[in-house]
C-alpha cells in the first residue's frame, strides 16, 4: 500500500499529521543558536569529563587535526580548556557527531533532574531520567507545551529550549514523533530567547 501524498511542511505517524519544524534541529545549531556561551562551555566540558573514552578520543583526534595540534597535547589540557577549543569548531560539520553525543552526555547527567520532570510530566516511565522501557507513546506537541507551562518557572527557559530540540534530534532518529512533538515549541522558544530585529 502506497502511503499518502502529504502537503509540504507536514510528516505522517499513527495516521495522525504532525507539522514539521521550520528547520531541522542540528547539535551545531543547538549549541549555536540556543545555547549561551556559559550553557555551551557547560555541555562541551560535560562531555570531555562523562563521556564514553571512544568518543572521547575521536573528538581529540579530529580536534587536534582541525587545530594542527598532536592528539597527545590536547589529551593533557582540561576538560574545560578542550571545551573551549571544541566550541571554536560549531562551524565545522567534521564535529556533528561530537555535538550529538556531547548533548545526550549532558542530558544524562548534569541535566538528569529536568529530563525526568519532563518524562514526568509525559507519563513516560524512567529511572533517573534512563527510559527504561522500549513500548511507550512519545508526547504529543499539546503534552510537550503544556510540560513547558508547567516546568519553566523551575528550569530557566534556555535550557528547556536547548533540551527539546536535543529530544527531537536524539530520540527522533528512529521515533519521528519526538521531532514533530518537540521542535516547534523549541522553535518558539529560540524565538523568545532572541526575538526576530524589527
Amino acid at each position: 500500500m502506497k502511503p499518502p501524498s502529504l502537503p509540504a511542511g507536514f510528516i505522517l505517524s499513527s495516521f495522525i499529521l504532525y507539522p514539521v519544524s521550520m528547520a531541522d534541529w542540528t547539535g551545531r545549531r543547538i549549541l549555536r543558536e540556543l545555547s549561551d556561551q556559559e550553557l555551551r562551555q557547560r555541555i562541551l566540558t560535560t562531555f570531555f569529563r562523562r563521556g564514553d573514552d571512544h568518543a572521547r578520543h575521536l573528538a581529540i583526534v579530529t580536534l587536534a587535526g582541525s587545530l594542527r595540534f598532536r592528539p597527545e597535547t590536547l589529551r593533557k589540557a582540561p576538560a574545560e580548556r578542550k571545551a573551549e577549543l571544541l566550541a571554536s569548531r560549531l562551524a565545522a560539520a567534521d564535529f556533528e557527531e561530537t555535538f550529538d553525543n556531547a548533548l545526550m552526555v549532558y542530558h544524562t547527567s548534569e541535566a538528569r533532574e529536568m529530563l525526568a520532570a519532563f518524562l514526568d510530566q509525559w507519563g513516560i516511565p524512567h529511572v533517573e531520567g534512563s527510559i527504561e522501557v522500549d513500548d511507550y507513546a512519545p508526547p504529543s506537541p499539546e503534552a510537550v507545551d503544556q510540560a513547558v507551562a508547567l516546568l519553566r518557572d523551575r528550569f530557566p527557559v534556555r535550557d528547556i529550549a536547548v533540551y527539546l530540540a536535543s529530544a527531537g534530534l536524539l530520540m527522533g532518529v528512529s521515533i519521528p514523533e519526538w521531532r514533530a512533538a518537540t521542535w516547534p515549541t523549541a522553535d518558539r522558544l529560540a524565538a523568545e530567547l532572541c526575538p526576530p530585529l524589527s
